[in-house]
């Protein structure tokens, strides 16, 4: 059963995912109270992970990345 994401897609977002999460972590650290730390982490780990989503999502719409999938296969199989 196929998915409507290509694999260009979901690499990215997982790549915008695992940047998100880092730099909330980095945020979540600073603060001096814990409390107010984790707070402003999972507020920017959601926003960036929304954000991204929705980059990804518009970038799916307007680059081709089942093409770019294609591309990729020819030329990995070349290899």
């Amino acid at each position: 059963m196929q998915s409507g994401i290509s694999i260009t897609e979901s690499t990215l977002l997982a790549l915008f995912t695992i940047v998100s999460l880092s730099l909330a972590c980095w945020l979540a650290r600073r603060p001096a109270r814990a409390s107010v730390g984790i707070s402003l982490g999972v507020l920017l780990g959601l926003a960036l992970m929304v954000v991204t989503s929705a980059l990804v999502g518009f970038l799916g719409n307007v680059l081709p990345f089942g093409q770019i999938d294609f591309w990729l296969s020819n030329l990995v199989a070349k290899f």
